[in-house]
């Protein structure tokens, strides 16, 4: 009855779907410097950087990626193989999926048996290694071994190899002479048959003896069968018994083998040894950085090693020169906090803080800069602040770049160059305040932006005079105290930080709260308000704001820890002390009325040029129409490259309208349509055109002035669409009003300004 119900646990129905490619409108900025394997063959070594896999070719210096544009998943990736055999890369992931990429046709196979296997809870899912013999994969997982066939991609049987037939980690697997040798956590090393076919007995796996438990590596070289233990000692396999070979010393994070060279990744060392374990090389000191090595192979005499922050690298063991830097150039990291978008340009930051808006433990990490899809990373050690948050980019002045940093104070850059860090020692921004008493050198700036007229404006959390602001031309900063708005001492106590901040054309500043709403500050008057409390009060979802954008009809967005409101005239809080925030109603498939994203948690809030709204969650992106009422995209991991339904922040690019995803696992963008409004209509232009018969999306006019009005009328002038712009561009169906499609001809695109005063003409041909 036993070996019956081991039987059943055995069974592994193979699930498995293609993934869809989205790189006809997507692409990725994903951070390829923390390099957890590699896997080498032929002239290629194939690289697993942190949620995404890159190859690098030996004989060309060629750099192919391969992402979740793709179709490959975004989850963190903990094992690579290359089948030479069947010219695919098989990529496992923490979370049990696993990946086949075709090279034949860059298709992608989703396996999802592994994550779907309810006997197997989710902390036992972990793909820990792949190792092909005869046509199979035998997957090494935290639960046991799994089969996988290569040849017609379907799952085979599972082992659960523990001495009662429970779940056991296994580590590594090798086969030699035909026996199955597997690295357990927990039962030394467990050997079996590979030609028995009963496998799935857990009787058939018999233990090695005199290693320890817990083993980390096994392999077979020279001839012979080798394990690590976590104790970092070396034995020979030797029928059931082992015998100790080396005491290395040091913590070991990898192994591999070329030909009759064994290479071994130490944290800090890499040593090859030749067949009778004499170490031939060392390596140790590989530049100015300190080294976190996770892996190394070697390719004839070029040494190709994963770094966990300097990414790829190679190294010629005869010639003696530094290395070389390998890994596709992008962001510092994929964990993204906030990032800042202008045309062509795009600012990263990665620091964070808590629910709490506690930055402990504190981030040490720099600035990322995309200026012209080439980035420029400044690192941590040039700017000396921590927990990095928030991004403000002078208008005026594009090269001035100013950062909050959530605890050091306030960063400058000038032609990514560090100018300055303001903090309390060289500027009136205070440090925190608890229980009555500042914190020495504890200060926490977070919502940053530049008015119209060039002045810097900013928010210090738990301090008295919470609000700032700075002129770039004079060099000179005026604080305000916020206890007008907060009572004394909850600006400091209760209330435990300050979110988004946006300044208006009329000049008032409004930002978000921990626990008292909505903060606005109107500097005509000098006065403080704010807008705090649900249904009987001010009408918030909920009084923790953590984001805020103002749209093109000075209508401010507002996202909490709970939904979404808007409000329709924010200065009206200045005067009226009952102004209230309206949620968006809308109509479900049934017809019901409810609220647009009740209870969501809203990171961010972007406005596009079509004055159309991006809406970060932590379940997906949402696109919506200006008034909400339409939602035009929702993209999650189930139709888009985001590597994680949670999106922390979004960034319109105006110039281009792509969209910038950003998440804790790295930056995806969507080549969108909606550009900002332009000064002239002399860069009018429409696309696709011609309208092709196999097209079957949307025709985009842009490079329109506010407010054009845009007509679209036949040959012999029969108006078919008309539409008035809200920002840069508009988009056609293709459509009479809206009913039937137009037929083939050539279509006149006329096109006014609001003001009348300037006029083009464009054509678009449509082929049925």
């Amino acid at each position: 009855m036993k070996n019956f119900f081991t039987v059943l646990l055995s069974v592994c129905f193979s699930i498995s779907v293609f993934s869809q490619d989205y790189s006809s409108n997507w692409e990725d900025f994903f951070s390829y410097y923390n390099i957890g394997a590699l896997h080498a063959d032929g002239n290629t070594v194939y690289v697993a950087a942190e949620n995404a896999v890159f190859t690098y070719q030996k004989t060309t210096g060629e750099v192919k990626k391969i992402t979740s544009v793709q179709g490959i998943a975004g989850d963190r990736i903990s094992a690579i193989h290359y089948s030479s055999n069947y010219n695919v890369l098989v990529i496992g992931y923490q979370t049990g999926l696993i990946n086949v990429y075709r090279f034949s046709s860059g298709s992608t196979l989703q396996v999802i048996d592994i994550t779907e296997k309810e006997t197997i809870s989710p902390d036992k899912r972990r793909i820990n290694d792949f190792y092909e013999y005869g046509g199979r994969l035998l997957v090494s997982t935290n639960f046991g071994i799994s089969e996988y066939n290569l040849s017609s991609l379907e799952f085979g049987d599972t082992y659960f190899i523990g001495d009662a037939g429970e779940q056991l980690q296994v580590e590594e697997i090798t086969v030699y002479n035909n026996i199955i040798y597997a690295a357990t956590q927990g039962q030394n090393v467990k050997y079996a048959n590979a030609n028995n076919p009963n496998l799935i007995d857990f009787n058939q796996w018999k233990q090695v003896s005199q290693t320890p438990a817990e083993i980390k590596n096994v392999f077979n070289f020279n001839s012979s069968v080798y394990a690590i233990g976590s104790n970092n000692i070396l034995y020979e396999i030797s029928e059931n018994n082992s015998i100790q070979i080396e005491n290395f010393n040091n913590s070991i994070r990898d192994v591999s083998i070329s030909n009759s060279n064994l290479v071994i990744t130490f944290s800090t060392v890499i040593r090859i040894y030749n067949e009778n374990f004499n170490p031939t090389f060392t390596l140790n000191n590989i530049g100015e950085f300190p080294p976190s090595f996770s892996s190394s192979v070697l390719l004839e005499d070029e040494l190709f090693i994963g770094d966990y922050n300097e990414g790829l690298l190679n190294f010629s063991i005869n010639a003696g020169t530094g290395p070389k830097y390998l890994s596709p150039r992008g962001p510092l990291r994929n964990s993204i906090f906030h990032m800042e978008a202008i045309p062509n340009e795009l600012w990263v930051v990665y620091g964070d803080y808590d629910l709490f808006y506690n930055p402990y433990p504190l981030e040490s990490y720099g600035v990322s800069h995309l200026e012209n899809d080439g980035w420029i990373n400044i690192p941590y050690e040039e700017i000396n602040a921590r927990s990095l948050v928030n991004i403000a980019i002078n208008p005026n002045n594009i090269n001035q770049v100013f950062i909050s940093s959530y605890f050091d104070g306030l960063v400058e850059i000038e032609d990514n160059e560090i100018v300055n860090l303001y903090n309390q020692n060289n500027s009136p921004i205070e440090e925190l305040i608890d229980k009555g008493t500042p914190v020495a050198n504890d200060t926490r700036v977070n919502g940053i932006s530049f008015d119209r007229n060039g002045m810097l404006w900013g928010n210090v959390s738990r301090v008295q005079h919470g609000l700032f602001n700075l002129s770039t031309e004079s060099n000179s900063f005026k604080v305000f105290d916020v206890s007008e708005a907060i009572p004394e001492p909850d600006y400091y106590s209760q209330n435990l930080g300050f979110s988004d901040l946006v300044t208006e054309n009329s000049g008032n500043v409004y930002f978000g709260s921990y626990e008292y709403g909505i903060i606005g500050y109107q500097p005509s008057s000098n006065t403080f308000a704010k807008i705090i409390g649900g249904e009987n009060q001010g009408n918030l979802s909920d009084d923790y704001v953590t984001t805020l954008a103002l749209d093109n009809n000075n209508q401010l967005w507002i996202g909490t820890l709970r939904g979404l409101r808007v409000l329709y005239g924010p200065s009206a809080m200045f005067n009226d002390p009952n102004t209230q925030a309206q949620e968006i109603i809308i109509l479900d498939d049934d017809g019901v009325a409810q609220e647009l994203l009740a209870g969501a948690s809203i990171t961010d809030i972007e406005v596009d040029g079509n004055n159309n709204k991006w809406i970060a969650t932590e379940s997906g992106a949402f696109y919506l129409s200006s008034n909400g009422q339409e939602t035009i995209y929702n993209f999650t991991t189930e139709n888009s490259p985001l590597p994680t339904n949670t999106v922390t922040d979004i960034e319109v690019d105006g110039s281009s309208g792509r969209v910038y995803f950003g998440t804790p696992q790295g930056i995806v963008a969507f080549n969108g349509t909606a550009t900002s409004a332009q000064e002239t209509l002399e860069n009018v232009r429409a696309f696709p055109n011609p309208v092709r018969p196999t097209y079957s999306g949307l025709v985009t006019i842009d490079g329109l002035m506010e407010n054009a009005n845009v007509k679209i009328t036949d040959i012999e002038g029969n108006l078919v669409y008309e539409e008035v712009s809200e920002g840069g561009s508009i988009q056609w169906d293709t459509r009479a009003f809206g009913k039937h499609k137009v037929a083939s001809g050539v279509y006149l695109v006329l096109i006014t300004s609001a003001d009348q005063l300037e006029t083009k003409v464009t054509k678009i041909m449509v082929i049925r």
